[in-house]
């Protein structure tokens, strides 16, 4: 690492416990709504793309910075399009409501049927619901990424390759393929997961997109904390 990214970053001098990681939706949301090279960095990670293939990346429902933690809307978490032509749902679902692959499939629905009056269904775009959930899915088949689509009960010939489902199981990183850990998902998940400062900054250096993540969650972890303060309670 550089001596002027050193100076930069100023998670490099944090210590102890992270008091709010990835795993919470609020700073799942906002972490990543701040750093547009991490978003691009954890799409192109969790998708298997190369960074140059992923030109364009915007975020289409941005979160109004400072809203409650405890704050739960049935919205998106982070609703992505990608190059002009894919919308990529980011969620983080911690706790299990084993209701998993239908809710999934609403989300990705949602942002499927996306055509105006009058344009054509060979337009629509690619859409991926992509689920980071901190548990086991299907506790008959763990798999630390699971990817889904629609296709031929009988011979697994793909009906499209446009409605795609990912799920990645954050509990589950012992699960991981070479595929997986050449794409870097598993240290993103790393990350996620890291409950100290001293994790977060030997995870990080693993690449730039997790380091400049790991900077976006600690000053919006600062952020939080001094809303927090600033507001009375009730």
């Amino acid at each position: 690492m550089s001596k002027e990214k050193a100076t930069q970053y100023q998670y490099l001098s944090a210590t102890g416990p992270v008091e709010f990681n990835f795993t919470n939706d609020y700073m799942f949301r906002a972490a990543l709504q701040q750093s547009k090279e991490a978003l691009h960095g954890l799409v192109c990670s969790v998708l298997s793309l190369n960074p140059e293939d992923v030109s364009k990346i915007k975020l289409l429902n941005p979160i109004r910075i400072g809203e409650a933690l405890s704050d739960k809307e049935l919205r998106m978490d982070i609703l992505v399009l990608m190059n002009d032509n894919t919308t990529i749902d980011l969620e983080m679902q911690v706790k299990n409501y084993n209701d998993w692959p239908e809710r999934s499939l609403s989300y990705l629905c949602r942002e499927f049927d996306d055509l105006e009056h009058g344009e054509n269904y060979s337009d629509v775009g690619y859409a991926y619901q992509v689920g980071f959930l901190d548990f086991t899915l299907f506790e008959d088949h763990p798999e630390f990424v699971g990817r889904y689509q629609m296709r031929n009960v009988k011979d697994n010939y793909t009906y499209t390759d446009k409605f795609n489902i990912v799920v990645v199981e954050l509990n589950h990183t012992d699960l991981a393929t070479v595929d997986d850990i050449n794409s870097g998902i598993d240290n993103w998940v790393r990350l996620f997961k890291a409950k100290t400062w001293e994790d977060v900054i030997m995870i990080a250096k693993a690449d730039t997109e997790l380091e400049s993540a790991a900077e976006s969650m600690y000053v919006s972890v600062q952020f939080r904390l001094a809303y927090t303060q600033a507001v009375p309670r009730a």
